[in-house]
């Protein structure tokens, strides 16, 4: 019966609009994403993806496709740290980087050593962190 289904959804939707909130929302989905904080602390950088700023205050994950280990400085390689890659179990290995405390305007650089192929990337790349 499409029809009649259609005109159920034409109803509900004429009663959401009159009462200016969703007639027919669950409860259990209006707790978790609408009076809950569902936003990650990560911003997730990887190859097909790569980010170049950041948000104040987030943690920033990077991921790869193999084992590596991820050189990285935020202080224009005065200080440098190196953070091995973790398996997630899913074919994506990935580290986070402790940039949760670094100040707007704080440029992160980094790299990858890939030890499977003993090999480096030979490329920096690089995010900010934003307001």
């Amino acid at each position: 019966m499409p029809l009649v289904w259609a005109h159920a959804e034409y109803v509900k939707l004429r009663r959401s609009l009159r009462e200016g909130r969703v007639f027919d929302m669950p409860l259990q989905p209006q707790e978790r994403y609408i009076h809950r904080n569902t936003a990650s602390p990560h911003t997730i950088w990887r190859f097909n993806q790569k980010c170049r700023t950041m948000r104040l205050g987030k943690i920033l994950r990077v991921e790869a496709l193999a084992p590596a280990l991820v050189h990285w400085s935020a202080d224009g390689w005065r200080g440098v740290h190196d953070s091995n890659t973790v398996d997630s179990g899913l074919g994506v290995h990935f580290a986070d980087l402790p940039t949760d405390e670094l100040p707007p305007g704080t440029k992160i650089a980094f790299t990858f050593y890939w030890p499977q192929v003993d090999r480096w990337e030979n490329v920096d790349f690089l995010v900010s962190v934003e307001d």
